[in-house]
């Protein structure tokens, strides 16, 4: 924060603040950078955050105004509520912390992998157990799943897990219901480990239907396409664009980005879009953790996407995520 001309910064968003202590914590805190940075949490807590962080001074918390007193520097999520209690001189260090974020260090990608390892563990289960699992309503595959994560060491799920079928498979993010699995499945879950997520999407053709197979197996080349440029030095609207040309006269049913950054967050930069702006248009960088993610949607038909997680080298990508994709 010296960089930048800043004495004090405050920081509230959970993932930022864990991300500065290098690990989970649950409950809420503030985190507070100054001469030496400290920790404010609440009463309940404060025995815990002394045991956990024995490195950091930790401080229960009392009042806002005691916290912002001095303060330079903030979050641009900063509640406006909290603006009463600031000077009025005073920098957003968002996009340094994003900056920041992107790369990710040896310890990032260890709890990266561990959290994919957990959700291709569900993922695999339920490729193992797909005459089980078509006797089961959206429901219940869905508990069987997230039980399978947590019992594995997932804290929770990364986001609300997308197991669906039929028709709903058309609709990029719809949640289950009790409807019954039936002619297609798409499953898109992640894990978190130790604050870390992980992100994966495997479709499941349940019937022999000739233009589902179509669909699947361009869905797949493109997504085989675009781990052939995958690497640092490509930009993030680059690779996007590449993919949308090669579907051809179907780029129109592929219908959201290639992908995103993955960490402390499910959705977090860089976004590999070709909607970027120029000065969003993100070079790749050895370090980044990525999703590719390519998917076609026939309205009021069916969906296919197959999603993985890589981590970007120099000249390649380390495969994160590494449950088995279906052929047909």
């Amino acid at each position: 924060m010296e960089d930048e001309g800043i004495k004090k910064a405050v920081v509230l968003k959970k993932e930022n603040i864990n991300y500065f202590l290098g690990r989970y914590f649950m409950s809420f805190s503030v985190l507070v950078f100054e001469e030496q940075p400290y920790l404010y949490v609440g009463k309940l807590d404060k025995d815990y955050a002394e045991e956990l962080f024995d490195f950091l001074e930790i401080k229960e918390f009392k009042d806002w105004k005691e916290i912002f007193k001095g303060c330079e520097g903030v979050e641009k999520e900063l509640p406006i509520g909290y603006l009463k209690y600031i000077d009025k001189d005073y920098k957003i260090i968002s996009d340094k912390i994003k900056e920041m974020r992107m790369i990710k260090d040896r310890e990032e990608i260890k709890l990266i992998k561990k959290a994919a390892e957990i959700s291709d563990k569900a993922i695999n289960w339920v490729l193992d157990n797909l005459d089980e699992a078509k006797n089961l309503n959206e429901y219940e595959l869905v508990a069987e799943i997230e039980y399978i994560m947590k019992k594995h060491g997932s804290i929770k799920p990364a986001f609300d897990s997308i197991v669906v079928s039929g028709k709903k498979t058309s609709f990029p993010h719809a949640l289950p219901t009790k409807d019954k699995i039936e002619d297609i499945l798409l499953i898109d879950i992640g894990a978190v480990y130790e604050g870390y997520c992980s992100d994966i999407t495997r479709t499941f053709l349940l019937k022999d239907d000739e233009e589902m197979r179509k669909i699947y197996n361009l869905v797949y080349e493109a997504k085989k396409v675009a781990e052939e440029h995958l690497k640092e030095g490509i930009s993030a609207k680059q690779i996007d664009n590449i993919v949308r040309e090669f579907f051809g006269d179907y780029k129109d049913l592929f219908i959201h980005s290639l992908g995103h950054g993955v960490g402390l967050e499910v959705h977090e930069e860089p976004r590999l879009s070709i909607k970027l702006k120029d000065d969003e248009n993100i070079v790749l960088k050895e370090g980044m953790v990525v999703t590719i993610e390519p998917g076609l949607y026939l309205k009021n038909k069916f969906g296919v996407r197959i999603e993985d997680l890589y981590l970007v080298k120099k000249n390649g990508f380390e495969k994160l995520s590494r449950a088995e994709i279906p052929e047909y």
